[in-house]
């Protein structure tokens, strides 16, 4: 091959290079790609301000406001106007002065509530504890989705460590392929060992694409939550100190005592209890009497009159004023009916404040046990993996100087892997369940 030949062929291959580059670049701006590290705090942040779940609980907290602010203007009087027109025809009476009569009347109405037992008060104080109703709810939503977030990306990370794990034994595998090869060679090693040693890491090399393939969908399922699906992120890999494994798990007990104090499922129910108490007393003043206020002016005025259109209004002009007593005397068993039903949304919503309560605990001494129980196995899994490490190392050793066979070395891999990833599931499992299980005391979650 020519000088100018091998210079022509250089001069493609770094044009092809630098098109493919580009094209690459092109399509990392058209996707959105990113260099930013996410942290688990700004996927929480994101994921909190843009779920549709947490912009809809918004929407219901809006509503609720409007609501407690027409239940308000009940203590206002209602003001309405009308006004009619109308006209008659006599073609038929000829003795009649005109054969079409127009008339029109014109009034304004009012009304006032002045006693109804109180239902208006205790109608505000329901729609005020129906506000707070909607923003405990979206508290809790915003709770649950930071604790979904948490997880997913406590998994993310066991993936991203997963992955390195398998590219380093995959590594290994390939020297040990490659020693094998020379043992050949040599003559002290058959071919069919020397193949078991490259199927294995062929092997590994399987593990690593089952690993990665694991890693997107764990990642997708973390976009998913935060709504960026369409949007790469890359998640910062924050340093894991071993105290904050091996800290001190606080007592369920604790934690029940000060998740019964912050978390807003308790206080819901405890809310909702006092609008059954509410509910109830409203329907117990059914049988009370009621008393309103109404008041009306007009006036009116018709065609064929001797009378100007101007003085019809005035001389017809009328104003009314009135009070309205009603009193109930037999309602058809609907107030009976009514009372005996809102007492039993009281006993309802009493049990469902214990269940509440009862379902509380039960999350929290399961988080409690998966607290204690992953800490353990964090412990006993990296004493297994200092012993598994330090005898695959030497078997690695053993059979680069002869005096191991493959057989030996795969079993002292197997179970060196085997604790590896132990370990690796193990520390993050700590982390979470003891970062969820402070998360009900009102701690946020920190990784």
């Amino acid at each position: 091959m020519s000088k100018y030949t091998k210079t022509a062929k250089r001069a493609c291959l770094s044009a092809l290079l630098a098109f493919s580059t580009t094209v690459i670049a092109i399509a990392q701006n058209q996707e959105g790609l990113s260099a930013k590290l996410w942290t688990l705090k700004e996927c929480t942040d994101y994921a909190v301000e843009n779920n549709l779940g947490i912009l809809e609980g918004k929407l219901d907290v809006e509503n609720a406001e409007t609501d407690i602010l027409t239940a308000k203007a009940a203590r206002l009087p209602s003001v309405s106007a009308s006004v009619s027109q109308g006209v008659s025809s006599n073609w038929f009476n000829n003795s009649a002065a005109h054969k079409n009569n127009y008339n029109g009347s014109y009034g304004v109405s009012a009304g006032m509530t002045l006693f109804n037992g109180g239902s208006i008060n205790r109608n505000i104080e329901q729609k005020e504890n129906a506000l707070k109703i909607q923003n405990l709810n979206l508290e809790r939503n915003t709770l649950d989705l930071k604790l979904r977030i948490a997880q997913l990306y406590v998994q993310v990370l066991y993936d991203k460590e997963n992955i390195k794990m398998k590219e380093e034994n995959a590594e290994v595998s390939k020297l040990l392929w490659e020693r094998g090869t020379e043992f050949m060679k040599a003559g002290s090693m058959s071919k069919a060992d020397v193949a078991k040693l490259e199927s294995q890491h062929t092997s590994d090399l399987y593990q690593i694409t089952a690993a990665k393939s694991q890693y997107d969908n764990d990642l997708l399922a973390l976009k998913s939550a935060m709504r960026m699906q369409r949007n790469y992120v890359e998640l910062a890999t924050p340093d894991i100190a071993e105290e904050s494994i091996l800290e001190i798990i606080p007592s369920r007990d604790e934690v029940f005592q000060r998740a019964l104090d912050n978390r807003p499922e308790i206080e819901i129910s405890n809310i909702n209890i006092s609008n059954s108490q509410l509910a109830l007393e409203s329907a117990r003043m059914g049988y009370a009497p009621k008393l309103s206020l109404s008041a009306s002016s007009g006036t009116n005025n018709m065609s064929g009159n001797s009378a100007a259109f101007g003085k019809q209004l005035k001389t017809n002009w009328s104003n009314s004023l009135g009070l309205n007593l009603s009193i109930p005397i037999y309602s058809q068993r609907q107030n009976r009916s009514a009372v005996e039903k809102a007492k039993n949304d009281v006993e309802y919503y009493k049990m469902a404040a214990q269940e509440a309560e009862d379902n509380l605990y039960t999350t929290i001494e399961n988080a409690y046990l998966s607290a204690r129980n992953s800490q353990q196995q964090y412990i006993s899994a990296k004493k297994a993996y200092e012993s598994a490490k330090l005898s695959y190392s030497l078997a690695v050793e053993q059979f680069n100087l002869g005096m191991k066979n493959i057989a030996e070395l795969e079993q002292e891999k197997n179970t060196f892997l085997a604790a590896e990833q132990s370990l690796a599931q193990s520390k993050y499992m700590a982390i979470y369940n003891i970062q969820a299980l402070r998360f009900y005391t009102g701690q946020q979650i920190t990784i």
